[in-house]
């Protein structure tokens, strides 16, 4: 009896400090646990009651496998359901035939005297600091996918030493191993660690290679990190380790908080707010392409990069400012005429990356946080260009606000009788704003440079990405799909929207069928 009511107990601790255990066949006893709880004195203590609550449980060999297997060559420290933007991730990994176009590659170079030992430590320190950053993921009997928080094993940090080469090589044979390095294909059943890569170019020139999976992390937690790498390194360099303050969660903690806020209730508002929204929208936008579309993108493609002088930054900052909108609504209404101009369609749905970070308690959060938002471009010609941002940025606003998977999204559309729902979004607008990646380390020039594979996720995707330093402008970038144009397009395309949103921001009295009308060439493929 004194057994049973130890058990009861225990039980109703568990229960209180969000502990949820079950039954596995083979024995195995199971846990879900916020890391805050999970001490090494709670765990042995798991292990020595762990046969009276199998018992307690139906546990044994009869019980029902809810969760992932967490015994073998790693230990577990926490684990929990993963949230919805990382199942989006692991069936976007498994759908893809070439899954590595998930990954983010960062290539961070070095000019000056590089304290290697340092960097060795830092990057130590900022794996262990971001369970994201070793964590593994895997499926239980159910099909419920699960995110496994392991002990980061050792640091590998390859290094090649290219100074032994004929100087003319050093720089392609660089750059053919970073490249190497970004297509790293990754396997979520291990423990999805950063893939590293140091490379010696001249005696006084590295360059780091930073790999990561989406799953791991989104642009925000990118920034996070390469500011942290930044403090780490200079401390250690320094002799005088002063670590960041520690992380305010882990990604853990935001997929349990995002399963405590759900409410039926409001998800089913959410989804008849877009069916509204988005009833009678094309299923897409089709421009002219260089070669027929496939019936099935190969995911092949590029990425063409550009920039915006500070000048033309603060024309569209000016614009947003003057009409109390932001500048990604000022962006995002001129892609809606830049495609009228190269469709004749003057309805149009794009998908946007959402950072969806509610509350200071996720700002140093590093985990895959964004979402896709899916934004509808509906132009009037006789509307002016000020007023066609006003109403895309109230628009997107309230599309935020209702922030929903896109899955749901379109089965919302299905259950509202829509006749041709979109299975894709295939035009994406990336305004980067949570993206900081300069960063400053005594004594050494860093330059970071994004080195995407050759890849697409989406069939164009337009990138703006604001810079630290209002004076360098913006950062932009067009991904586009290898199946339907080329380089040259590509690049044309690019140099058109930008030139088109300098237009745009010239002319905010316009009428929108001005700007469809001073269509040139230079903007059809």
């Amino acid at each position: 009896m004194t057994g049973t009511s130890d058990i009861d107990a225990l039980l109703t601790r568990l229960a209180a400090c969000d502990v949820k255990l079950s039954a596995a066949p083979g024995g195995i006893l199971r846990y879900d646990a916020p890391r805050s709880v999970l001490t090494e004195e709670l765990l042995d203590e798991l292990r020595l009651r762990k046969d009276e609550l199998l018992a307690r449980l139906g546990g044994g060999d009869g019980g029902r496998d809810s969760g992932p297997s967490s015994h073998g060559p790693y230990r577990v420290t926490d684990r929990t359901l993963v949230s919805d933007q990382q199942a989006r991730l692991i069936a976007g990994h498994h759908s893809v035939p070439h899954p590595e176009v998930w990954n983010i590659p960062t290539r961070v170079g070095f000019t000056g005297t590089l304290d290697v030992d340092a960097l060795r430590a830092a990057l130590g320190d900022l794996i262990g600091r971001h369970h994201a950053l070793h964590t593994r993921f895997a499926q239980d009997a159910d099909g419920a996918w699960w995110q496994e928080v392991v002990a980061p094993p050792p640091l590998r940090l390859p290094l090649d030493d290219l100074t032994v080469l004929a100087a003319p090589e050093r720089g392609p044979r660089s750059d053919a191993l970073c490249r190497q390095a970004a297509r790293h294909r990754f396997e979520l059943s291990e423990p999805v660690l950063p893939h590293l890569r140091l490379i010696r170019v001249e005696q006084d020139q590295w360059v780091l290679m930073f790999v990561l999976h989406h799953i791991c992390a989104d642009g925000w937690s990118l920034s996070v990190l390469l500011a942290e790498l930044a403090a780490l390194y200079t401390a250690a360099a320094a002799g005088t380790p002063r670590p960041p303050a520690a992380p305010t969660a882990q990604a853990t903690d935001f997929a349990r908080a995002a399963r405590a806020r759900h409410d039926p209730a409001t998800e089913a508002r959410r989804a008849a707010y877009f069916a509204d929204y988005l009833d009678g929208v094309p299923p897409r936008t089709d421009i002219p392409t260089d070669r027929p579309r496939p019936g099935r993108l190969s995911g092949r493609g590029g990425t063409i990069r550009g920039s915006l002088s500070g000048e033309q930054r603060a024309e569209v900052e000016k614009f947003a400012a003057g009409l109390h909108t932001t500048p990604f609504a000022v962006a995002a209404s001129a892609l809606g005429v830049f495609l009228t101009r190269l469709s004749g369609e003057g309805d149009h749905l794009i998908g946007v990356p959402y950072a969806n970070r509610e509350g200071a308690a996720f700002e140093t959060l590093v985990a895959m946080t964004s979402t896709t938002i899916m934004v509808r471009l509906r132009l009037d010609p006789d509307e002016t260009c000020a007023a066609l941002a006003v109403r895309t940025g109230a628009g997107a606003l309230e599309a935020m606000a209702h922030v929903l998977p896109t899955a749901r999204i379109m089965q919302a559309m299905r259950d509202a009788g829509a006749r041709d729902v979109p299975d894709r979004v295939p035009h994406i607008l990336a305004f980067q704003n949570s993206v900081d990646t300069d960063i400053d380390i005594p004594g050494l020039r860093v330059d970071v440079e994004d080195l995407a594979p050759p890849l697409a996720r989406a069939e164009l995707c337009f990138g703006l990405a604001p810079r630290r330093e209002r004076a360098l402008g913006y950062r932009t970038f067009l991904e586009y799909s290898a199946d339907l144009w080329d380089q040259e397009t590509a690049a044309r395309l690019l140099a058109s929207y930008t030139a088109l949103l300098g237009e745009f921001c010239s002319r905010p009295d316009a009428r929108v069928g001005s700007l469809l009308q001073s269509s040139g060439k230079a903007d059809t493929p």
